[in-house]
């Protein structure tokens, strides 16, 4: 199975890697987290915020569901 760097959802790396410039070492360090799980349930508390946070104005507007599995921000196998 790929990592959940190259399962991210086209619209949502676009926007992580947006924020490269302004950001350096928080987009690496997402990147890097994403490169290096299979799963999202294994990725540390604080990256999930990050992917949520690079890929929405609020954490307000994502579902809990897809804040502790993902789903919203992986595509489908």
């Amino acid at each position: 199975m790929d990592n959940l760097w190259k399962r991210l959802k086209p619209a949502v790396k676009t926007k992580i890697l947006a924020d490269k410039d302004k950001y350096p070492y928080l987009v690496k360090d997402v990147k890097d987290q994403l490169k290096k799980h299979t799963f999202w349930t294994d990725l540390p508390i604080g990256t999930c915020r990050q992917v949520v946070n690079f890929s929405h104005e609020s954490v307000y507007e994502v579902p809990l569901l897809d804040f502790m599995y993902g789903d919203l921000f992986i595509k489908k196998a």
